[in-house]
């Protein structure tokens, strides 16, 4: 009994990506969900402005560049 006490304390403890800690909007270029969701999600926004869309595109950019690292 007191074994899965430990175990649901523990699992509730997790530990935040350091992805998410640095505010890094950029995918890992290493996970192939985490780039999918990017990609599905720049896919179905719609850009407001032009200004928007040009950010939008150095964003792309820079995923692209950080996967060819």
């Amino acid at each position: 009994m007191i074994s899965k006490r430990q175990a649901a304390k523990d699992s509730r403890v997790q530990d935040l990506d350091p992805k998410y800690l640095e505010c890094n909007p950029l995918p890992d270029p290493d996970d192939e969900k985490d780039l999918t969701t990017f990609i599905t999600l720049w896919k179905e926004a719609k850009d407001k402005s032009m200004a928007e869309a040009v950010d939008n595109c150095q964003i792309a950019e820079d995923v692209i560049k950080s996967i060819h690292l």
